[in-house]
């Protein structure tokens, strides 16, 4: 087989990977399964060939009820003894009165709207959208109206799909159905985790198991519910599983506050207090002060406050306790939110920058002599990575099974409590900061480029790792990758944006413009950064005319007018600063193609001129190093940056900058001319263009125009101040 042929299934593929996924859970989790798992596996395995590859067809199609008009697959000899043989083990059965709603949902719209036309008793609107008519049908018109006697032998319902959905679960650690990844892993679209092969199973007991697999059919019932399921829930919580298993009670606490905010959504305040009683973890413990508030019973929200300040489930909720506590009875005016927006570092940046303020503020602060990196979560995940690779990745840690990037037991704090002793020894070793940064320097290379879950090998972003190591408080740093290793999830995100070093040391910045907010999270880990010794600010953008933003002003010569096809074969730049030219670029560019006549008539540009020039790879990294942090800047920007995005693609990099078109900023700023074109406006100004349509040329003109737009802006921001 040549390298590049495609690779092709086997006709029965899926049943392959079903008998897999069953002989998997058997070898790895036979101790969590229940006497019904175990009948529906030998029950299975009794089906004729045809019939289990028709059930595992139900099963990777979307729904569970199939019309027998539509069952077509060349590889199953007979359809019908299949179905018969399906339907006398139990495996299938013909629909019943409590599969109305499946039944309307797998009928086009047509059919719906003739069923509500024939049996409505009110005028049915033609533009009503399919739900719609599902739930007009439900009300006005009865199941036996709906479907004649027939429906049983048109319509197939699968079934025994606790039992199904328990394996999968089993199998994936959540909801799933079908075996999309085992044939993406076949068809070598996908790669088998890189860590190990020794799978163990991902529950202690078989209690823990059904209870998280019963919470996370909770959890998939709240997404987007109808009020009736909101209530048959709120109904039943009592009954839900509730288990000293952390992967269990995380998803129970989890259940309860969305089931509560459904209520409230609902209107029906009481139902939801009620149902947040069931919960003492945060966010449910907010919502129930919350609300205990807004209905005057005060001495009781006060109680639950003080509980929340003095035994707190997590830093979110002490810090959202105290808070409140203090605006609703000692009569603070103002939250830490407001407080922490007034206390912000005002940046005024170029308003170039409003699709990336983050980068527009670590510009202005590179510019004024500081290191800053738009690091986010990133950095911490890298860290967090690197540090404890061995115990996550290597040491026997557990994996589930082949297709999991993350480590086991993150989640749950089953990993901190497994290896709490070496990690607290890693920890301490951060005050030995050669030491750390030697560990977190070997660990890259030698696992650089392995698949995983928190570490992204991205170019560049070790160099800061190590900065943050080797300036941050040690004590600091410990604080906060303990906190990240007792619980992932809570702590691996919210993380300021950039990350500054300068004269006076390391410090962090949440860049906010605008509209923006902080959220909960976010507030809850500057504190964190805060009281671990780490100095923090707010960066509040304000928008204007930097008359130090830096550009680069572009022009492309090309093949042709689309960039998924065309190539460039000439590139001109010109380097802005202080709205006065301080540097210049230009190379031509080998397409690898014969330029059209058109073109070369257009431009001048022929094939034996670009015969011995370099190809764009060759230039790409010259190219990418003139623009640096600066303005991308053009004329029709969309085309010479588009193009030069295609460029970067085709060699397998990604190329991002702020833009900023010459075209539509001069019809902001110099409003009624006759035209905008390159050179209309060069006539307009009296900007000289000699060589039209040569890459240097027009960048220069395109420049000239821009620092015309700036010194315009300029005089309208101190117009409207």
């Amino acid at each position: 087989m040549q390298p590049n042929t495609p690779k092709v299934l086997e006709s029965r593929y899926y049943l392959d990977h079903f008998h897999e996924m069953l002989r998997f859970v058997r070898n790895q989790m036979e101790s969590l399964l229940e006497e019904s798992h175990h009948r529906f596996i030998h029950d299975f395995d009794a089906l004729s060939s045809d019939a289990q590859c028709l059930y595992v067809r139900f099963a990777n199609r979307k729904g569970r009820i199939f019309s027998r008009d539509n069952l077509h697959y060349e590889e199953i000899r007979s359809i019908p003894a299949a179905l018969a043989d399906l339907e006398a083990t139990g495996f299938t059965r013909p629909p019943q009165t409590d599969n109305w709603s499946e039944l309307l949902a797998i009928h086009t719209r047509p059919d719906l709207l003739r069923i509500a036309r024939v049996h409505s008793h009110d005028p049915v609107p033609a533009n009503l959208k399919k739900r719609d008519l599902v739930s007009l049908i439900k009300t006005q018109v009865t199941f036996e109206q709906c479907f004649d006697e027939n429906v049983s032998t048109r319509f197939i319902v699968q079934d025994q799909l606790d039992a199904l959905d328990y394996l999968f679960f089993l199998y994936y650690g959540k909801l799933s159905s079908g075996l999309t990844a085992l044939a993406l892993r076949d068809l070598g679209l996908i790669q088998r985790n890189p860590f190990q092969a020794d799978f163990q199973s991902r529950f202690e007991s078989r209690d823990a198991a059904l209870a998280a697999f019963s919470l996370q059919k909770i959890a998939a019932l709240l997404d987007a519910p109808d009020p009736a399921t909101v209530h048959e829930l709120a109904g039943t919580i009592h009954q839900w599983p509730k288990l000293d298993d952390p992967e269990s009670a995380t998803l129970y606490h989890r259940a309860v506050h969305q089931l509560g905010r459904e209520l409230e959504r609902c209107g029906e305040q009481d139902g939801a207090l009620r149902v947040y009683r069931f919960s003492d973890e945060f966010p449910a413990t907010e919502r129930t002060a919350r609300l205990l508030v807004q209905q005057g019973d005060l001495e009781t929200a006060k109680t639950e406050l003080t509980r929340m300040i003095e035994n707190p489930s997590c830093d979110a909720e002490l810090l959202f306790a105290e808070d409140f506590y203090e605006r609703k009875f000692q009569q603070k005016k103002v939250g830490r939110l407001t407080e922490l927006l007034r206390s912000a570092t005002v940046f005024t940046i170029d308003e170039t920058n409003r699709d990336r303020p983050e980068a527009g503020v670590a510009s202005f602060l590179t510019r004024r002599g500081e290191a800053a990196f738009h690091s986010e979560n990133l950095v911490w995940s890298q860290l967090f990575g690197l540090l404890f690779w061995d115990l996550l990745f290597e040491s026997g840690a557990p994996i589930h099974n082949e297709f999991e990037r993350k480590p086991w037991g993150l989640d749950s704090g089953k990993f901190f409590a497994t290896h709490r002793d070496r990690i607290e020894e890693r920890l301490a070793s951060l005050a030995d900061r050669d030491s750390s940064v030697a560990l977190i320097d070997a660990t890259w290379k030698k696992h650089e480029g392995t698949p995983n879950a928190l570490v992204p090998w991205f170019p560049g972003t070790l160099e800061i790792v190590i900065l943050l190591v080797k300036t941050a408080p040690a004590a600091g740093l410990a604080m906060m990758l303990r906190l990240m290793a007792e619980n992932h999830r809570a702590h691996r995100s919210g993380f300021p944006d950039l990350i500054v070093h300068g004269p006076d040391g390391l410090r962090f910045i949440e860049v906010k413009t605008e509209g923006d907010r902080i959220s909960r999270k976010q507030l809850t880990r500057l504190e964190q950064l805060r009281r671990n010794g780490f100095e923090v600010e707010i960066g509040a953008v304000q928008w204007a005319v930097d008359p130090e933003q830096e550009y680069v002003v572009v022009d492309i010569e090309t093949t042709g007018s689309k960039a998924s096809w065309n190539r460039v074969t000439e590139i001109g730049a010109v380097k802005l600063r202080g709205n006065q030219v301080i540097e210049e670029w230009t190379t031509l560019v080998n397409p690898g193609r014969k330029i059209p006549k058109a073109i070369v008539a257009l431009t001048g540009i022929t094939d034996e001129m670009v015969a011995d020039a370099p190809p764009f790879d060759a230039i790409a990294d010259e190219f990418r190093e003139f623009v640096g942090d600066a303005v991308f800047a053009a004329h029709r920007a969309t085309f010479d940056y588009g193009f030069l995005r295609a460029e970067f693609e085709r060699i397998g990099q990604d190329f991002r900058c702020p833009t900023l078109c010459t075209v539509v900023t001069s019809r902001r700023v110099f409003p009624g001319l006759k035209s905008y074109g390159l050179a209309n406006l060069c006539r307009e100004f009296g900007i000289t263009l000699d060589s039209h349509h040569r890459a240097l040329c027009d960048a220069k003109a395109t420049a000239e125009i821009l620092m015309k737009i700036n010194r315009r802006r300029l005089e309208l921001s101190g117009e409207n101040s």
